[in-house]
């Protein structure tokens, strides 16, 4: 059997499973909601980290969501994904989040990631998602209007299709279809920069996100 063969297979697999967890999940299982948990949590982290740029904010946020799903699993209608789903609930809290840090004028984005960026805290999962080669790439979707960043990361990074992506934006197809195009155009004129300015400075590389 061709290597595509079996990757469509387990595909269909995994999503059998999982539609199967997640009747057992509406119907109160805790069973069912610890094995979402674990599949789904590393990417709520990750999102809400892009999100914020602070990791134990991530980690709260994607707690709370987590905690929100098990009090109103019924709220969960299958007209999404679970993956749309929680990350639509996920962004609209992380949009809060960053609101209501403005108004307390907490630190600044910087200032913050500064402190989750120590190596000596020890924590591996924490390692393994703020990774140094991340840094270049958060840094570059930052330069953008923030809905360009996050239709960027919903598609590129989060592996999610133009529908998924639209719904967790709030937006129809059509209109996150012409956001996305958008968003790569202006990161590719960011990259450009970057080279251009490489070359001017006479290193001639640049450090790829």
């Amino acid at each position: 059997m061709a290597v595509d063969q079996v990757t469509e297979d387990e595909a269909a697999a995994s999503l059998l499973i999982e539609e199967a967890v997640l009747i057992r999940f509406a119907e109160g299982s805790r069973e069912a909601f610890e094995w979402l948990v674990r599949q789904y949590r590393e990417p709520a982290v990750r999102f809400a980290y892009h999100l914020t740029g602070n990791y134990h904010t991530a980690e709260d946020l994607a707690q709370d969501c987590f905690a929100y799903l098990l009090v109103y699993p019924e709220k969960y209608d299958y007209r999404a994904s679970f993956k749309t789903y929680l990350f639509t609930i996920l962004r609209n809290k992380s949009i809060d989040s960053v609101r209501k840090r403005a108004r307390q004028q907490s630190l600044p984005y910087t200032a913050e990631s500064s402190s989750v960026h120590n190596p000596d805290e020890g924590n591996p999962e924490r390692l393994a998602i703020i990774r140094e080669e991340d840094v270049e790439w958060r840094r570059r979707l930052h330069q953008m209007k923030p809905d360009y960043g996050q239709a960027v990361y919903l598609v590129d990074v989060g592996q999610m299709s133009y529908e998924q992506a639209a719904a967790v934006m709030g937006r129809n197809q059509v209109s996150f279809k012409v956001l996305l195009h958008r968003a790569r155009k202006k990161l590719r004129q960011i990259y450009e920069k970057e080279e251009w300015d490489c070359e001017v400075n006479g290193t001639g590389t640049v450090i790829s996100g």
